[in-house]
């Protein structure tokens, strides 16, 4: 628990507010009065935070950028190396069995993302995509729940009960440019039926999924650099990690802060 801090809210208002983990409860508030000159500074003072926090948001999205960039090369070079050994992918375009799994992602990444869609998308498809998001939420936040209490493991919820990835279009991933980190790092050496759903009809009935591990870890570099440099920021990486829904339903202005009401994905 850190110490109180101060704040000014609404007109001659001083708001106290207690830190508690990461959110701030009011613990006792007074009037000021505040003079021409006050009420000058604090509007000066708001459009400083701003400022300052779109520097920010463009700092972060830089930095996923970057990141991206890099994991992609450390990816091709591992590739190339397993492919000297008769060790290629199974995975293609148009494979998307394994977008059913949690995607979490640090603010960066999902600001990058949503930055994109801001960007090249149509209002149609961004209106498109914030309908999926309700249902995906709607899902998590009802059905998931109860498929836990019954014994489903968090995993196997998701995977075998949960909804495909809204950003998911004709099994194709619509954001493929920026996708994080945790997507370009996940390839598989088995046969794209292993991935399937065991409910799919054309699940094979045996067989396990064979993740390329060593791309993962020689992808690892690039996942250090990202949360190396947002942290150097001031910012806790891991304290702003949600599912990627989550993130987009907030940077979307779909819901605020949906992660308020939904399972925590970290205990800290």
């Amino acid at each position: 628990m850190s110490s109180p801090r101060e704040v000014f809210g609404g007109r001659g208002t001083r708001w106290r507010f207690l830190r508690l983990g990461s959110n701030y409860r009011i613990t006792a508030w007074r009037c000021l009065p505040l003079d021409e000159r006050g009420e000058a500074n604090m509007a000066k003072r708001s459009k400083e935070d701003v400022a300052r926090a779109r520097e920010m948001v463009r700092r972060r999205i830089e930095i996923s950028a970057d990141a991206w960039t890099f994991c992609d090369q450390l990816i091709e070079r591992e590739l190339q190396r397993l492919a000297s050994h008769n060790i290629m992918p199974t995975c293609s375009r148009g494979c998307a069995h394994c977008c059913r799994q949690e995607i979490r992602v640090a603010r960066a990444e999902a600001e990058a993302a949503a930055q994109w869609i801001a960007e090249t998308w149509t209002e149609t498809a961004i209106t498109g995509l914030k309908h999926r998001l309700r249902g995906w939420i709607a899902w998590y936040t009802e059905d998931y729940s109860r498929l836990l209490k019954n014994g489903i493991s968090r995993n196997d919820a998701f995977y075998e009960h949960g909804p495909q990835c809204p950003l998911l279009e004709n099994n194709e991933c619509s954001i493929y440019p920026v996708r994080p980190m945790t997507c370009r790092r996940h390839y598989v050496t088995s046969p794209p039926d292993a991935c399937r759903q065991l409910s799919d009809p054309l699940f094979p009935g045996e067989g396990l999924t064979v993740p390329m591990e060593s791309v993962v870890h020689a992808s690892a570099p690039a996942r250090d650099r990202i949360q190396g440099r947002i942290e150097a920021t001031g910012s806790d990486y891991f304290r702003t990690a949600h599912l990627l829904p989550e993130w987009l339903l907030h940077l979307l202005h779909v819901e605020e802060q949906p992660w308020l009401r939904t399972p925590p994905l970290f205990e800290f």
